[in-house]
């Protein structure tokens, strides 16, 4: 997988988790999101896990979402800017 691909994922997963959505390792945007938190976690970004079940097995997996808190958010907004290549005063695109 080329860096840009891995960027995009990333990218991907922080501007839903800005906009207060939910990611889950089973999304169909990434064949396997888990190799992606960890990344995220090492740029000090908090992330809420909490297991789910699988709706088509006995299985489970975990949904993440961003931690509330403003230091949290200011840190996934800087992280985000850094993958974009902003500025870190400037707002990341979170569409």
């Amino acid at each position: 997988m080329s860096e840009n691909t891995k960027k995009s994922h990333i990218v991907t997963i922080m501007q839903e988790l800005l906009n207060g959505g939910v990611s889950s390792s089973i999304d169909a945007v990434a064949s396997n999101r888990n190799q992606y938190y960890g990344t995220i976690k090492k740029q000090g970004v908090e992330l809420v896990e909490v297991w789910k079940p699988n709706l088509t097995n006995k299985g489970q997996h975990k949904e993440r979402s961003l931690h509330q808190t403003i230091e949290n958010i200011k840190r996934a907004e800087a992280y985000l800017n850094k993958l974009l290549g902003k500025p870190n005063n400037e707002v990341g695109n979170i569409s």
